[in-house]
């Protein structure tokens, strides 16, 4: 069979790719992937979730309204050092600096009063943090209000990711050009 670059060669042919074109192996992962989705039930997608919520690389922290982590997975631990029976229940002062921790909860506050952050939801934010040990990191993350069944406020969750080795080299050659 003859392959073709355009539709023009082929009206008979329509997208997505036909017979007569290649079938590009990401468009076939996309089909499965949308198939396999269409056919999870609800508890099935629910496991999935929670599995990939659980299984990340990156930190997903949830906190309730009082700061107290509710949700810590395994990229949490990882990158904290705590395990999630340590973690659960504890104010999130156990990974903030000392130094900054007014000035977090000042932001908290705010977030848990007007359900708004000061920053973009989309903004990727850097702050320090510290691990169980006491070692300084640096994280990003992003942040989002999580409402309750009832739609009041319930907490926040977030995604954090320690770029410490890349902040580190950054500031290596930000120190070498000087």
């Amino acid at each position: 069979m003859k392959k073709h670059d355009d539709h023009s060669a082929a009206p008979e042919c329509a997208s997505p790719p036909c017979a007569m074109h290649e079938v590009d192996p990401g468009y076939m992962g996309l089909a499965a992937a949308t198939s396999l989705s269409r056919a999870l039930s609800d508890a099935e997608r629910e496991q999935l979730g929670n599995t990939l919520l659980r299984d990340l690389p990156d930190a997903v922290i949830f906190a309730d309204r009082e700061g107290l982590i509710r949700f810590w997975n395994q990229g949490a631990q990882r990158i904290f050092g705590y395990t999630e029976a340590e973690a659960l229940g504890q104010s999130l002062d156990i990974i903030i600096p000392q130094g900054l921790q007014q000035r977090h909860w000042d932001g908290y506050d705010r977030m848990m009063a007007t359900g708004q952050s000061r920053h973009a939801p989309d903004e990727l934010l850097a702050v320090p943090a510290v691990n169980k040990s006491g070692d300084k990191l640096s994280i990003q993350f992003t942040v989002a209000a999580v409402a309750g069944e009832e739609g009041a406020l319930a907490g926040i969750v977030a995604v954090l990711r320690d770029v410490s080795t890349t902040f580190d080299e950054l500031r290596r050659l930000r120190a070498g050009r000087s």
